[in-house]
């Protein structure tokens, strides 16, 4: 039987949107709040992809390695949630070609699901913003879960029981690669997301496919599938 790939699991930040802006206003209220440094867009960006609580922590003091009590963790969290609601729309928009990949994805039949660790509140209002749930089949946030990406859990949660060989995590940034590896998933790495300032293609294990775009996401799943055809059929002839 041949491999056939029929979820995509999408990570949202960085991968499918650029919402860095909106995310950099609320981080400058939260800073305020907590008398931290003022992060500038660029730390802001290079600090997103590991959840909320890490970039409050990150804010707060300052250092992308940076940690600060509980209390002031609260009061900073509390600060950017408030704000976040107001901004999270502000600058936000997809990167290229979003919408076309979309529908020529459900056009090969594919499930398609927003895996993102955003609370849901800010993601579901940029996805109604653009048009994205109407997109797409699904969106998972930690509430939904009860962890982070990259926990297992989480990816349990979005496939239900849809097999992960049947599956593909498409992303932007290492916490993505890790939770692919977590699962034995396959991963496509999206260049020009939020990465902590680094090249995803620099990872080590490397993604299954780099690609510079969205655009290029349907071309390498077919990829995959395709390699994974292959290496059945070399293991049958064997």
């Amino acid at each position: 039987m041949s491999t056939r790939i029929s979820t995509v699991l999408f990570d949202l930040d960085g991968t499918l949107v650029d919402s860095a802006v909106g995310i950099h206003q609320a981080a400058l209220i939260a800073a305020e709040a907590l008398g931290a440094p003022t992060p500038d867009l660029d730390f802001v960006r290079d600090a997103i992809g590991r959840g909320v609580d890490r970039l409050i922590h990150r804010v707060g003091s300052g250092r992308q390695d940076g940690e600060i009590d509980e209390v002031r963790h609260a009061r900073g969290l509390a600060a950017f949630q408030t704000a976040y609601a107001e901004s999270c729309l502000d600058g936000t928009s997809f990167r290229e070609g979003v919408p076309q990949v979309m529908a020529t994805l459900k056009a090969q039949g594919r499930r398609l699901i927003i895996a993102t660790n955003k609370p849901r509140l800010p993601a579901s209002l940029v996805m109604q913003r653009l048009g994205l749930d109407l997109m797409v089949d699904g969106l998972v946030c930690p509430e939904d879960a009860g962890v982070v990406k990259p926990n297992p859990i989480f990816i349990d949660h979005c496939l239900g029981s849809i097999p992960r060989s049947a599956s593909v995590l498409v992303g932007d940034s290492s916490i993505d690669a890790a939770t692919a590896r977590a699962t034995d998933l396959p991963f496509i790495a999206i260049r020009g997301g939020y990465d902590e300032g680094r090249d995803i293609a620099d990872l080590i294990p490397s993604p299954d496919r780099v690609v510079d775009s969205p655009l290029d996401v349907p071309a390498a799943i077919l990829a995959i599938e395709s390699d994974a055809n292959v290496g059945k059929k070399t293991t049958t002839s064997g």
